[in-house]
């Protein structure tokens, strides 16, 4: 149990297709992002999808699909491709279902620890800071728009306790002309060493009721 827990930690993570429209005028991108956190405050249940490409100390997770709700106590079931343990190099994959109401599963680590008004990837959208538009892409099929900027370290380490550090991050809202609604995240966490790489995490959200 204690490594499914740890897979809904990155529920804060799906394509974009052709090169984005550059052309503006945009939106402005704190506009955007707020407009995306407050609909996304309301959303019960959504399907996710997320990578993580590079390693993160403490969250060995690769890949990850499935469904999450808030309903039913809090749920989540799918499938998982995870580091195995000692960098032996190889990984793992499983299928896992989660419940909030296991004892044995951390508090931050709950479905509703990262859907609803009170959850990371809310917190996530709220601390964006330095928010511009960079352009248009399609996002699963759909419009949106794409915003970049930067999250400080606190609220980071809130959502993802294994990160420390100030993110990069990328947002994608819809464009559809309906109410805005949060689609996408791209991360960008710095590296622990001089030595080492940033670690990118993609995540994408799907059907949200």
């Amino acid at each position: 149990m204690p490594r499914l827990a740890l897979l809904l930690a990155l529920l804060l993570t799906a394509g974009c297709t052709g090169s984005p429209d550059t052309r503006g005028p945009f939106p402005a991108g704190a506009d955007l992002v707020g407009k995306a956190a407050t609909s996304f405050a309301s959303v019960r249940s959504v399907h996710f999808a997320a990578g993580v490409n590079g390693v993160l100390p403490g969250f060995p997770l690769r890949q990850i699909e499935g469904d999450a709700t808030l309903g039913d106590g809090g749920t989540a079931t799918g499938m998982a491709d995870v580091q195995d343990d000692h960098n032996s190099g190889g990984h793992t994959k499983f299928p896992f279902t989660v419940h909030d109401g296991q004892d044995s599963l951390p508090e931050a680590y709950r479905v509703k620890a990262f859907l609803g008004p009170a959850g990371g990837l809310k917190r996530l959208l709220d601390g964006v800071t330095d928010a511009e538009t960079e352009g248009r892409e399609n996002v699963d099929g759909a419009p949106a728009l794409r915003v970049a900027g930067r999250v400080p370290a606190a609220v980071a380490h809130s959502v993802l306790a294994a990160v420390d550090a100030e993110l990069n991050v990328k947002v994608w809202v819809s464009d559809d002309g309906g109410p805005r609604r949060f689609v996408r995240l791209w991360v960008q966490v710095p590296p622990a060493g001089d030595h080492l790489s940033p670690v990118m995490i993609e995540l994408s959200l799907t059907e949200q009721a």
